[in-house]
């Protein structure tokens, strides 16, 4: 879920505002399920069932043509609900209600067309315990590279039935060397109505996450996963998702609607997602 959740609804291209543009923008996840992928990538019945919430919201400012500084913070609710006991295992069920890790970033322009940009982050931890199983987010201090890819971004209304694509990958290294992660994201467009896959015009998106996570992915997952520690090792997960995102002509507002489940994996949960997502962009 966290890979679609940083997308930012109805934003097009590599994500480069015009100087002293404005964008804000919040999105609603709910995700769930009560099966896992265990080393072997076979599907099992969890100990727990999952029911979570996330609300991410965040902000973007057009520093200039060639910058754009961006911030975000999760709200989240994690809950993991006993489905039966299993013997030789601790079965603790688990809830959790705050904020999650705040990250800040710069994204750079590759070229003026917008369609490349690389990007920078810190995240930063929000106090949790990094023993605390209940924590929301990795409990330590990271960094994030990433880059950017999309099609042209249209200089003016493109015509109905217009195709559209973008690609990302991140890496992330967290200080306490547990979980370290590789992300991408990949997604192609399919304009229903005239429009600059940003601020004008209706359009679908069907879009495909990968990410890889090295060495323990974090206690967190023991409560709200599996609760089977040895596993925690490696993981692996390839989710899939398909987005409608509307543009009001004018008004600086876009909404989108998303749903999409994990299809692969290893060392994961099976969970289904789905969730909206709202965002007005202004200038100064």
């Amino acid at each position: 879920m966290a890979l679609f959740a940083v997308i930012a609804p109805a934003q097009a291209g590599v994500g480069m505002l015009d100087q002293g543009t404005s964008l804000y923008n919040a999105n609603v996840s709910f995700t769930g399920g009560n099966k896992h992928w265990n080393a072997q990538r076979q599907v099992l019945t969890s100990i727990c069932k999952r029911r979570n919430a996330s609300l991410l919201q965040g902000y973007e400012y057009g520093y200039s043509y060639f910058h754009t500084i961006f911030a975000s913070v999760n709200f989240a609710y994690r809950k993991c609900g006993q489905v039966k006991p299993v013997p030789g295992v601790n079965v603790v069920s688990g809830q959790a209600v705050g904020v999650g890790d705040v990250q800040l970033g710069v994204r750079t322009r590759f070229n003026h067309r917008g369609t490349a940009a690389w990007e920078a982050l810190l995240i930063i931890p929000t106090g949790y315990d990094n023993t605390n199983p209940s924590r929301l987010g990795r409990g330590s201090l990271g960094l994030g590279l990433g880059l950017k890819f999309s099609s042209d971004v249209p200089r003016a209304l493109v015509k109905r039935s217009s195709w559209g694509w973008k690609l990302g990958t991140q890496y992330t290294y967290f200080f306490s060397g547990k979980g370290n992660s590789l992300s991408s994201t990949a997604a192609v467009q399919y304009a229903v109505t005239a429009t600059d896959f940003q601020q004008v015009g209706d359009f679908f998106e069907l879009g495909f996450g990968h990410s890889v996570t090295f060495a323990r992915s974090g206690v967190q997952q023991q409560i709200f996963f599996n609760q089977v520690p040895s596993s925690m090792t490696s993981a692996d997960r390839l989710d899939v998702q398909l987005q409608y995102s509307h543009s009001f002509v004018g008004t600086g507002w876009s909404t989108s609607v998303h749903a999409g489940k994990a299809i692969v994996g290893r060392n994961n949960p099976v969970d289904f997602f789905a969730g909206a997502g709202l965002s007005y962009r202004w200038r100064e």
